[in-house]
């Protein structure tokens, strides 16, 4: 069998093939990212072994590695995605410190011949699409996070005491009233009848006559009315709203798209938490896959400890750094999926106000003088605990 390391580029990938010696077959060189870079390096594979005696490895990076997978796969070699944190370790043993994609190919081939690294998971059809939904709806809220920030920005130039005057100063009838009048000047020449009617259609039992005359006086008191931009911004501050108003429609439809999917058994016994919410355990399960691969230790066997390896593995377990007598504060690493560390954050938060069992948890955290953050992380160890005790017993 014959090794052949490659290293993913975003337009090329460099290569290397090495015998059952680590000897090399060839020198190392660049293939590029296409049908006909794919083609020639399967020529260059046969020259030396069939393919079922080829065993590919690469690394996860982003998504460029993913065509030449299922190209490599299809023709029957044996392909393995290795995690680059352990291909970073065996590169950090140059001596020279060497840092080249050539070199890092080797790097590859040598851990994929000394077979030090635990095997990808096979995944199906439907968790890829699963979680390029999630995914998506990911960047979408991200998207539309950021256009929320650039609005409070000139809202607060246009109108500074606007977000005073709402619970919730970028709802559905907040943006509405912006939507009409998006400054302070226009606010106070609004005719309070038509105030009212934007009111009375986006709440219930609120007396909008009353909320109309309370926002046209503030207006009149506020110290935007000074501002000499006033047209620019409000136009600035219409457009922002209708960027808002249709990032929320694309999360509407990514999430009827997800809620469309049978939920995996893991979405399944998280949904059945309440406060969980549906949309978030969807994340959760796409990123975590089939977590029976998590069972045991790849070290030892070992069934224990199931929790703390998939806390590693959202990168929500403590980083140490700490070397004689200096000891440094503690970090969350932040290795793997920032999608899935940040549904469990949401979801932890989110049952510990519903869970009395999770309440007590970050109760319990807070009273000891932790930060907010760091008890809705406890929180997330302890959910992460109850659901590999779940999946071991079969039980919801």
């Amino acid at each position: 069998m014959i090794t052949c390391g490659i290293d993913i580029g975003k337009g090329k990938h460099a290569v290397a093939i090495i015998d059952e010696l680590g000897r090399q077959l060839v020198r190392t060189r660049f293939y590029d990212n296409t049908m006909a870079g794919a083609e020639k390096l399967m020529e260059e594979l046969a020259r030396h072994a069939e393919p079922a005696q080829v065993h590919v490895g690469m690394e996860s990076t982003g998504n460029y590695w993913r065509a030449y997978y299922d190209f490599l796969s299809k023709k029957g070699c044996v392909v393995d995605v290795i995690n680059p944190i352990v291909t970073s370790a065996s590169s950090a043993g140059d001596i020279r410190g060497r840092k080249t994609d050539k070199r890092d190919a080797e790097s590859i081939a040598e851990v994929v011949m000394r077979g030090k690294y635990v095997r990808r998971r096979d995944e199906g059809l439907q968790e890829r699409k699963l979680r390029a939904l999630t995914r998506q709806r990911g960047f979408i809220v991200e998207e539309r996070s950021a256009a929320k920030l650039h609005l409070s920005s000139m809202v607060a130039e246009a109108f500074a005491e606007f977000e005073s005057l709402f619970e919730d100063p970028y709802g559905p009838l907040a943006l509405a009233v912006l939507s009409k009048y998006p400054t302070a000047c226009h606010m106070a020449r609004a005719r309070k009848p038509s105030l009212a009617k934007i009111v009375r259609a986006h709440t219930r039992g609120r007396d909008a006559d009353a909320e109309a005359r309370r926002l046209v006086d503030a207006a009149k008191d506020s110290i935007s009315l000074a501002c000499e931009i006033t047209d620019a911004l409000a136009r600035c501050i219409v457009s922002s709203i209708q960027t808002i108003t249709a990032l929320d429609e694309r999360v509407k439809d990514i999430e009827k798209a997800i809620m469309d999917f049978d939920p995996p058994d893991l979405a399944a016994k998280l949904m059945a938490i309440k406060g969980s919410g549906k949309v978030m355990p969807m994340v959760v399960a796409s990123e975590f896959g089939d977590i029976s691969r998590f069972r045991t230790n790849p070290k030892n066997g070992s069934e224990t400890g199931m929790h703390k390896r998939l806390l590693a593995f959202a990168g929500c377990e403590p980083r140490i750094r700490e070397s004689g007598k200096w000891r440094g504060r503690k970090f969350i690493s932040k290795r793997g999926s920032r999608q899935l560390r940040t549904a469990l954050y949401l979801i932890a938060n989110n049952i510990r106000q519903w869970d009395p069992y999770f309440k007590a948890v970050y109760d319990r955290k807070v009273e000891a003088g932790k930060h907010h953050n760091v008890a809705v992380f406890y929180v997330v160890a302890k959910l992460l605990e109850v659901l590999c005790a779940l999946y071991k017993s079969g039980r919801s």
